[in-house]
């Protein structure tokens, strides 16, 4: 059995997932939210998956931690993402800027540190819905916002200035990448090809027969694995998705979720079935071969 933790308010992605995708499952999932201790019942093995962290209060995270350390102690089953241990979106950027990886850099609103260079973007460190901002192109333009910030109820050690990162290639196209981890298997999950610089989802993408091909030989090539595991290595990250793209041929990091939508294309393009039904078939053979039983 895989029991899979989540916080309220993100169990729905994986609810989703065994709504639309249930089907193809040979192993029993279950759907658990924090309010229910991870090592209450479990007198069989099984594998627990502790997801959603970067929405969990750190307090809350150290009594996950406790159900973790009771689970490890009993013997038998298998763990992943520590609840603790794991990197969270702001400790993630600022240990890859610092590692010499992503040549962008992040900054807490509430920290003496302030950009040094422009355009820079505020986000919410524990969301996944990008910018909530416009691109500050300028330190003048930088404290006028966190002027509008301040007059706002809204903790500012919860938003983060992140640094505009561009990866337009010389026509103006960018391609953000997404690669899924289950356990210690990492498989291309997307390919979006589009003209916006900040690239979200699947319907900001430019779908045609080109494209779609390009997606599909990502799935299939599976071209980054090595460099993605080193970064899931280093974010001690064993089930997410990372999101990612290239800026003059470095890998660039924008986030790794820990509780992806596996079921993102509700009304996916025809150009897009083929690879769609394939990630689904591999993602249902992952979650057999994480299983304990």
């Amino acid at each position: 059995m895989i029991r899979f933790f989540s916080t309220e308010r993100g169990a729905h992605a994986i609810r989703r997932f065994l709504e639309v995708d249930g089907h193809r499952q040979k192993v029993r999932i279950e759907a658990s939210t924090y309010r229910e201790s991870a090592s209450t019942g479990m007198s069989q093995p099984a594998t627990h998956i502790f997801s959603d962290l970067e929405r969990v209060p750190p307090p809350i995270l150290g009594e996950i931690a406790k159900s973790w350390d009771t689970l490890d102690a009993a013997g038998g089953h298998r763990l992943l993402n520590h609840p603790v241990r794991t990197l969270r979106r702001y400790e993630l950027l600022r240990t890859l800027y610092e590692a010499g990886m992503n040549q962008f850099n992040a900054y807490r609103l509430d920290e003496v540190r302030r950009p040094s260079r422009y355009p820079v973007f505020i986000r919410r460190e524990n969301e996944h819905d990008g910018a909530v901002s416009r691109m500050l192109m300028n330190p003048e333009e930088y404290d006028r916002e966190l002027e509008a910030i301040h007059r706002l109820p809204v903790a500012r050690d919860n938003l983060l200035a992140v640094e505009f990162c561009d990866t337009r290639d010389a026509q103006g196209i960018v391609r953000k990448y997404g690669a899924a981890i289950v356990g210690g298997e990492i498989k291309p999950f997307h390919l979006y090809v589009a003209r916006k610089p900040i690239v979200k989802h699947s319907t900001d993408a430019i779908v045609n027969e080109e494209t779609a091909a390009e997606e599909l030989n990502y799935f299939e090539k599976n071209p980054h694995e090595e460099a993605l595991r080193e970064i899931f290595a280093m974010a001690r990250i064993d089930y997410g998705r990372i999101d990612y793209g290239f800026r003059k041929g470095r890998l660039q990091v924008w986030e790794i979720n820990t509780n992806p939508y596996w079921i993102v294309d509700s009304e996916p393009d025809p150009l897009r079935v083929e690879l769609l039904e394939r990630r689904s078939q591999w993602l249902a053979q992952a979650f057999v071969r994480i299983d304990t039983n």
